[in-house]
């Protein structure tokens, strides 16, 4: 379930049900997992280039947007501290949206940094298409 601005709730009962924000610096990158989120029919795909155009996204349509995918390193704000700014914001429907990690990077401590913030999982570049697949429907089952 997603909380609404309104209070209501939208039921996320499948990856097609999902709305996607997808922060990525690269524009090939973030065009080649947008397309790939469009290949498997989720609801919307929301993108943005840093953690501040995130931020912008997610603060005006807070109802629409039920997972991150979140690259770490961005100008401007990186997902470090995008991933900090959502779990500050307490009390704030933000403060436990789903960020599945996108990174170039397997070392054990990125991925440990980002676990401290409590990500959903994680993906590395290349991205498939069946890896998102199954790391959308665990963040999806786990937030159950």
């Amino acid at each position: 379930m997603v909380v609404q601005s309104d209070g209501g709730t939208r039921p996320v009962r499948t990856i097609h049900d999902l709305g996607v924000l997808l922060v990525e610096d690269d524009d090939f990158t973030r065009k080649l997992i947008a397309r790939l989120l469009l290949d498997i029919k989720v609801r919307a795909v929301f993108e943005a280039t840093d953690g501040v155009q995130a931020l912008d996204i997610l603060r005006r349509d807070t109802a629409a947007v039920d997972i991150a995918i979140c690259d770490l390193e961005m100008p401007r704000m990186g997902g470090l501290d995008l991933l900090h700014a959502l779990r500050t914001a307490a009390g704030h429907p933000l403060a436990d949206l789903p960020v599945l990690v996108l990174t170039g990077h397997s070392e054990a401590d990125t991925v440990k940094r980002a676990i401290t913030y409590g990500i959903s999982g994680y993906l590395v570049k290349p991205v498939s298409k069946a890896d998102l697949m199954k790391r959308l429907t665990f963040a999806m089952q786990k937030r159950r």
